[in-house]
């Protein structure tokens, strides 16, 4: 028997039955869908509603049906549509006529947009908290490497020194942004739907605000349609997520280069690396390669609710059980995919001979242009000498760092006798001490102003 069926005279179809089911994927939602019941029983009690003894009744049963929930005990059935109608069935089941009683003037409509936004709200949470950790360990990093010279790369061409640190860091201050991103996407789905009841708002003077407290919720809804209909929240929580996804990608991507046999700037800990089934001598950064899986799987997620949502029209429609499944999925990947990023980074070991064996003294080609602006040359015509000198050590398989200012002045009278001071990777860092720039100094306040936010998170 179900909750709605007072006016059918016909049993819905078997297949029906599972076409419209939702159990299995929105249980998820129980315990937000306990504590919002628990919330409106003492709304309608409030209200005069119920008794204060049917409150007691209900609200004590609702704790436990999640006490069972927790240990795994709850007696669902195939026949309960969704997580709502499940819990009103077993609460009935449990404590009689005053479950019954429970959904007077509200409907799964906004009893819904609750849980979901409940749901949302936690778990983004969880998300901002396990980037927050990964954003402690890229710190550690750049503590640990900021006497590290690397090769810093645009279009996968060696293009300028940098510390270590400061490429770890750069990851730390984009992650913030992302923590920015989850944080609004929090704020958008810190909004209380529940009295707006199936359209039109509940039939009974329930006091909304004592509910939005109850459940920790910010702020009320203005509009019962707009509460009842919209997902932008999901939508929104969706997109902050794939950011993060694509994020996370584009710096497992960069490892993944630096761990091959080729490059050979990193190694992957054997507990984050597996093998091939085939060759035995392989060790492969499948931690890595699966978190940039992942990224397409977190936009596609997005994809999946937008699609979705562009057709439905106001205020609910049975669309909307779509918009589960895809932040229920992009929340536990995410999860996974930063706790895991966060393995992979607290293991790793940097090979720093391989490094400092790879650095090309081509990268200098930047200081020696600016070499000669210092001794005011205009800086294009500066950079058509460099040009030809690199070109000249090209063909005469010459590195650099072997030019001797004689070699040099063959090119331009500019260059003096101090030139050779430009070979040094030293020097071309301490040259980029401006604020965010890759210099010693630079890096410093970096790390000094790292450790303020992740202080900041330990405080909140």
């Amino acid at each position: 028997m179900k909750m709605w069926d007072g006016r059918f005279s016909e049993k819905t179809h078997a297949l029906m039955e599972a076409f419209n089911n939702s159990l299995s994927f929105d249980i998820a939602l129980i315990e937000q869908d306990i504590a919002g019941n628990i919330a409106w029983a003492k709304a309608l009690d409030k209200a005069g509603v119920l008794a204060p003894a049917e409150t007691k009744l209900i609200v004590a049963g609702l704790r436990e049906l999640l006490d069972e929930h927790r240990k795994g005990a709850l007696d669902l059935k195939p026949t309960d549509e969704d997580v709502h109608m499940a819990v009103e069935r077993l609460l009935i089941q449990k404590i009689g006529e005053a479950g019954a009683k429970l959904h007077t003037g509200r409907s799964r409509n906004d009893q819904v947009a609750t849980d979901f936004r409940l749901f949302v709200k936690q778990s983004l949470a969880q998300i901002a908290g396990a980037a927050a950790g990964l954003q402690k360990t890229l710190l550690s990093m750049a503590e640990r490497d900021r006497k590290i010279v690397v090769p810093g790369f645009t279009h996968l061409q060696q293009a300028q020194p940098v510390l270590l640190a400061h490429y770890w860091l750069s990851f730390f201050w984009a992650l913030e942004r992302e923590k920015g991103r989850l944080t609004h996407a929090i704020e958008t789905a810190d909004i209380m739907p529940l009295g707006s009841g199936a359209i039109a708002g509940a039939g009974f003077a329930v006091d909304r605000t004592f509910l939005a407290k109850e459940l920790g919720f910010s702020r009320l809804s203005d509009n019962s349609m707009d509460a009842v209909a919209s997902r932008d929240f999901a939508l929104e929580a969706l997109a902050a997520i794939a950011s993060l996804g694509i994020l996370c990608s584009r710096y497992a991507e960069d490892l993944i280069i630096w761990s091959s046999r080729e490059f050979g700037f990193i190694e992957l800990d054997d507990a984050w690396s597996t093998g091939s089934s085939m060759m035995p001598q392989k060790k492969n950064p499948d931690s890595l390669e699966l978190i940039r899986g992942k990224a397409g799987r977190l936009v596609g997620n997005h994809n999946r609710l937008a699609v979705t949502l562009k057709g439905v029209g106001m205020t609910y429609y049975k669309d909307l059980q779509e918009d589960k499944e895809p932040v229920f999925d992009s929340v536990a990947h995410a999860i996974m995919a930063v706790t895991v990023f966060t393995g992979v980074l607290d293991t790793l070991t940097i090979n720093r001979e391989r490094i400092a064996k790879d650095l090309d003294p081509f990268l200098w080609a930047t200081d020696l242009a600016d070499y000669l602006v210092e001794k005011k040359v205009p800086f294009r015509q500066a950079h058509k000498i460099v040009g030809k000198i690199v070109a000249q050590c090209i063909d005469k398989k010459r590195a650099l760092d072997t030019m001797t200012a004689a070699d040099l002045r063959s090119f331009s009278d500019a260059f003096g006798g101090d030139v050779v001071g430009v070979f040094s990777w030293d020097a071309a860092i301490r040259r980029r001490n401006l604020r965010g720039g890759a210099g010693h100094d630079s890096v410093a306040r970096q790390i000094e102003d790292a450790r303020k936010i992740i202080a900041g998170n330990h405080n909140e």
